[in-house]
């Protein structure tokens, strides 16, 4: 009976997570056993028929049942799971042609472990750049094939995870993690090009290997450019120059546990933030920012993947309107005496801001020209260009300054609000250097090519934000750049068209969950110094961090969870989210009887108002609370 209720939780755990809901946030089903009828096992049989079921318009039947039953049985005893045997389909808009390089049926990409799954090499990249030189712990990859039936035998026979788990030094002194050479170039959308393939660039030679990597590597691969097309650089090939040199390969004899640990002593102490105080807070703030970093991945891999797209190429380059321009430009000119920091959460790695801090001019000091403007002059541009009309501003940022150093990842915006964007390249305080050291945009085009464009002061890119891969992922190196980004949704998306959209998003979402699989996070403690060397800058200072004392006593803010708004009066409503200065940001309009989602954290404040206005309704005030998800309104 214990065991038929565990197996039945599992299915349970299953279904939920095809909805896309119970996994999202490292958060596992509870099988606890108890007692259980003597019908379980049926009731849970059926239950995977029907989850096989949902997915049945995707592939076939019986393909989905063998699917659905593997993955829970393979929950209950932490077995690898593997993701559905077919492809999800986006549905884009006539004409529009995305590449598709990966394959169906690899295994999921696990989250929450101490051992990370490396999806390919720029996910090693990204997780060595989120922590700076002095904090930077040395890193071991081991490399295994998991099609290969003999190196997979001798990898399971060093028990790599367990030993991670109970013979290593925790994060903060060693990050550990594992390469599976056959799913990396198999899972991208987009093309495998060298850069990506971290075996090749360690010289991987035998299956499996185990590489050592030291303490001065710090992910900032130099890419190739393989041709220029149109003033369109396409990046990829083997010329590229890879910054990590001096990494070792175990050669299989002696004690793995020793050979490690003398690498590990031999690199040195890494330096300790005085913001983060100790070793243990320290381990815990690259736990977190590992976890935003790989799931990061996990979106531009699958979430993209299942988004519709509008356009043929998915971004265009063109001027600033004129008179647009020039508002841009004496905004800045007349406000930049009020710059002020940029303020980010610390567990956040889309920017470089731990170790460079952004600064802010705010737009919204003149906020009612600037959506004004937005709407005249860029709307009616997007419109055109992506042939979705109308179209609904739902955030008009910036100006955002990148001093020297700074870098963004490349990533998805939010699916529910910023759908179709622009980026502005407002003003370059130093010409000269920015000639001399352009700082493009890249993306990932619906070829599946990583492109670089280089769009200087005066121009803006339109951009499928929520399905085309973006960002600026290397350090700038041409003086402080200026910009502002404008992002669009549908007018209707959360109104008549609410279904439409909502199925959208939870496809999209779904499609994220089911090439993951959650783990639990188990490591060894960590061992203070007796006398602790601190870094020369305080990483993690002016962003928002709850030190390990407040999370154990509460007394701040617990990590966002997702809430559903939900309009039951007769009238078309707006959400809006307050600040803690007042300032408000529009969330959505909702038709009556339609519903939006999003995350937020512990405490945030929203309101219902009346369409096009800013002003709450009565009781129309909320106060998010953890472990309630409906905040409804009726009039």
């Amino acid at each position: 009976a214990h065991q038929r209720g565990r197996f039945a939780a599992a299915v349970r755990g299953k279904q939920e997570q095809e909805r896309g809901g119970a996994m999202a946030r490292g958060k596992r089903s509870s099988g606890h056993g108890g007692s259980s009828s003597g019908n379980a096992v049926s009731t849970a049989t059926a239950a995977v028929v029907a989850v096989a079921l949902v997915g049945s318009a995707q592939a076939g039947f019986l393909d989905n049942v063998r699917y659905a039953i593997s993955d829970a049985f393979n929950s209950l005893v932490g077995a690898e799971q593997n993701a559905p045997p077919s492809k999800f389909q986006a549905l884009h808009a006539e004409g529009v042609v995305v590449a598709d390089y990966s394959q169906a049926g690899l295994p999921k990409v696990r989250m929450g472990h101490r051992v990370m799954d490396l999806v390919h090499g720029l996910h090693f990249d990204d997780i060595l750049q989120d922590t700076p030189d002095e904090l930077r712990p040395p890193a071991v990859v081991a490399f295994f094939d998991s099609n290969d039936n003999a190196c997979m035998e001798r990898y399971n026979s060093w028990r790599w995870d367990e030993t991670a788990e109970t013979e290593l030094p925790p994060r903060e002194r060693l990050f550990t993690s594992r390469y599976d050479m056959y799913s990396a170039p198999r899972r991208p959308w987009y093309k495998f090009v060298p850069e990506l393939d971290l075996a090749k660039r360690f010289g991987v030679k035998s299956c499996p290997e185990l590489v050592f990597v030291p303490r001065k590597c710090n992910g900032f691969t130099e890419w190739c450019e393989r041709e220029v097309k149109d003033g369109i650089s396409y990046m990829g090939c083997e010329d590229f120059k890879d910054q990590c040199t001096g990494f070792e390969s175990w050669n299989g004899s002696g004690n793995m546990v020793k050979w490690i640990e003398e690498r590990i002593e031999r690199e040195g102490a890494p330096a300790i933030s005085r913001f983060l105080q100790t070793y243990k807070e320290q381990g815990y703030w690259m736990q977190r920012r590992d976890h935003t970093s790989s799931d990061n991945h996990l979106r531009n891999l699958y979430l993209s993947e299942a988004f519709p797209g509008f356009t043929k190429t998915g971004f265009k380059a063109m001027p600033i309107p004129k008179a647009f321009n020039d508002w841009l430009l004496e905004f800045y000119d007349n406000n930049v005496k009020n710059r002020r920091t940029e303020f980010w959460d610390s567990e956040s790695t889309q920017m470089s801001f731990v170790e460079v801090p952004t600064g802010f001019v705010d737009l919204d000091r003149e906020r009612y020209l600037k959506e004004k403007y937005a709407n005249e002059h860029l709307k009616p541009l997007v419109e055109e260009w992506s042939g979705v009309s109308p179209l609904e501003l739902t955030s008009f940022y910036g100006m955002r300054e990148y001093p020297n150093g700074s870098f963004l990842k490349n990533h998805v915006d939010r699916i529910d609000t910023h759908v179709l964007s622009v980026t502005m390249t407002v003003k370059k305080l130093d010409p000269e250097a920015s000639a001399a050291h352009p700082w493009p945009l890249e993306v990932v085009q619906w070829t599946g090519d990583h492109v670089r464009y280089d769009h200087p002061e005066g121009t803006m890119i339109l951009y499928e934000s929520s399905k085309l891969p973006h960002g600026r992922p290397y350090r700038n190196n041409g003086g402080v750049h200026v910009g502002a980004f404008c992002h669009f949704k549908p007018v209707n998306m959360h109104g008549t068209d609410a279904k439409k959209w909502d199925a959208i998003a939870k496809a999209a979402r779904k499609n994220q969950a089911s090439h993951t699989q959650w783990a639990r996070y188990r490591s060894q403690p960590s061992e203070e110094p007796e006398n602790p060397v601190f870094s020369g800058t305080d990483y993690g200072q002016k962003t928002k961090w709850k030190h390990l004392d407040e999370r154990d006593s509460g007394k701040t803010a617990s990590l966002d969870f997702s809430v559903t708004f939900r309009n039951k009066s007769p009238r078309v409503l707006d959400v809006y989210w307050e600040s803690e200065a007042g300032d408000v940001v529009h969330q959505g309009t909702l038709a009556p009887g339609s519903e939006f989602s999003v995350n937020t954290f512990q405490g945030h404040k929203f309101f219902w108002a009346e369409k096009d206005s800013a002003e709450p309704l009565p009781q129309g005030r909320m106060t998010m609370e953890k472990g309630r998800s409906d905040y409804s309104y009726k009039l």
